[in-house]
């Protein structure tokens, strides 16, 4: 079944992990929601794709339950799907899509290689953004830097993994490096960057970045192969539009 006009939310929060299944007017219709917290791993406190995927799968669960008690059949898509969640953050990937190191949220900044690389761009640069923690990994010489293929925040994470689109939107990428006049990624400070960096990665930082697209933009649809990512019954369809992330 499908209703006119409805939108699949993914919502990661710092204290819980929501579901919603959304009206026209952006009023829940349905939720299903469960208290998550970070673990602490090797002095930082982290959520781990462990705890991602298995929680939004049981919320699926349950809001799908909940969906089939109240309109006598399955959900099997929705008009749109956004996800939405926890700004800042690092989580750097390799070509495998595995992670390089645990998740590093807004609460954990990097205030000192914040400072540094801004005062080196001449542009300010969030403590608590990509940038920053990169920066900071350089800084340290962190061994898996080699590796690094792409960089992106939690909400940029969970919607690439469901549409296979490397983006973010505006908001989320002033919190991860500075903006030109047209709200992408300045040029100019990349290639500072990679000057800085003296060949430290084995990409230039514009191409580990998602892509930046304006709030509300379509940005992909949902992959064949995500589908049991999410709803290993099967009633999920393939294809529904994804909207640009959003942090909060």
């Amino acid at each position: 079944m499908f209703l006119e006009g409805s939108t699949l939310e993914v919502r990661l929060g710092r204290e819980e992990l929501r579901l919603s299944l959304l009206g026209k007017k952006g009023e829940r219709l349905l939720t299903s929601a469960a208290a998550w917290e970070p673990h602490e791993i090797d002095g930082v406190e982290t959520y781990t794709l462990l705890m991602i995927w298995p929680g939004i799968r049981a919320l699926w669960r349950d809001l799908s339950a909940a969906y089939r008690q109240e309109f006598g059949s399955a959900l099997e898509e929705t008009e749109k799907f956004i996800v939405r969640g926890m700004g800042g953050g690092y989580m750097p990937f390799d070509p495998r899509l595995s992670m390089l190191t645990a998740y590093r949220g807004a609460w954990d900044p990097c205030p000192e290689a914040a400072a540094e690389l801004g005062d080196a761009l001449g542009r300010a640069v969030p403590a608590a953004g990509a940038a920053a923690h990169l920066w900071q990994a350089v800084r340290d010489g962190e061994a898996y830097l080699p590796y690094v293929d792409f960089v992106t925040t939690l909400p940029g994470y969970v919607h690439w993994r469901l549409t296979g689109r490397r983006v973010v939107d505006r908001a989320a990428a002033a919190g991860i490096f500075p903006l030109d006049g047209e709200g992408q990624f300045d040029r100019a400070l990349l290639r500072r960057f990679d000057e800085l960096a003296s060949g430290r990665l084995h990409k230039p930082l514009g191409e580990l970045l998602p892509e930046v697209l304006p709030a509300g933009c379509a940005a992909g649809s949902l992959m064949r192969e995500s589908l049991r990512m999410l709803d290993p019954s099967g009633d999920l369809r393939e294809g529904i539009p994804f909207l640009t992330p959003e942090e909060e």
